[in-house]
C-alpha cells in the first residue's frame, strides 16, 4: 500500500533544498545539486572572491547528526578579493571553519570532523614585537594556498595551516596541527603533524 504522504514529503524536501541553495546563492555561493545543510551555516564572502560547493555536499552543524560532536556552526569565509574556497563533490563538513585569503581547495569525498580549522593565512602580522592588535591583516603575498586531495579524512579539532597539501586518501588524526604537507595514502597525527604509517588495505 502506497503512502499518501510520500509525494508531499518529496515536495517539501525539494522546497527546503531550493531555499537553501537560494540563500547561499544570495551570498555569492555556487552550490551543486543535492546540497544538505543541517544546523547553523555562516558565510562571509569578500567582494570579488568565490565559494564553490560541488554536488551532494553535506554541511552539518547539528549535534544529533554526528557521532562525536557538532559544536558550533559551519563557517565559510573569504576575506580578500580573488580568494577562493572550493569543495569537491560528496564531501562532508561538520562544525568547521574554512578561511581563505588566497585559495583553499578540497577534493572529492573529503570529510572534515567537528571543529576543524583550515586557513591559508596567518591572519595577524607576525614579525613585530608589539602592536599586532592594530597592525591589520598581513600582506597578501604572505598567504599560501591549501590543497586537500580526494578521499582525505581530517579528524576533529585539527588545524590545517597555510601552504599545506594533503595527498589523496590520507587520514589526519584528531587534534593535529598540520604545518607541513602530508603525502598520499598515510595516517598522520600530532603537533606538529607527522606521518605515523601507511594506510592499510581492507583485511590487513
Amino acid at each position: 500500500m502506497s503512502n499518501p504522504l510520500k509525494p508531499m514529503v518529496k515536495t517539501a524536501r525539494w522546497i527546503v533544498r531550493f531555499c537553501r541553495s537560494f540563500w547561499l546563492s544570495r551570498r555569492g555561493v555556487s552550490a551543486g545539486p543535492n546540497l544538505v545543510t543541517q544546523g547553523r551555516i555562516l558565510v562571509y564572502r569578500s567582494k570579488g572572491s568565490r565559494i564553490e560547493l560541488g554536488a551532494r555536499i553535506v554541511l552539518n552543524a547539528r549535534p544529533g547528526k554526528n557521532t562525536l560532536e557538532a559544536r558550533g556552526p559551519v563557517i565559510l569565509r573569504t576575506f580578500r578579493p580573488g580568494a577562493e574556497i572550493i569543495v569537491g563533490d560528496d564531501s562532508g563538513l561538520t562544525s568547521c571553519t574554512i578561511s581563505s585569503g588566497l585559495s583553499v581547495e578540497l577534493g572529492r569525498r573529503v570529510l572534515l570532523g567537528g571543529g576543524v580549522v583550515i586557513t591559508d593565512s596567518d591572519h595577524h602580522v607576525v614579525d613585530i614585537a608589539s602592536g599586532r592588535r592594530f597592525a591589520g591583516l598581513p600582506h597578501a603575498a604572505n598567504d599560501r594556498p591549501v590543497k586537500i586531495g580526494d578521499d582525505v579524512f581530517i579528524g576533529a579539532r585539527s588545524i590545517i595551516l597555510k601552504g599545506v597539501e594533503i595527498g589523496n586518501g590520507s587520514v589526519i588524526g584528531a587534534g593535529s596541527v598540520v604545518s607541513a604537507s602530508i603525502p598520499a595514502g598515510v595516517v598522520a597525527a600530532g603537533n606538529p603533524c607527522t606521518v605515523l604509517r601507511p594506510l592499510r588495505e581492507a583485511g590487513q
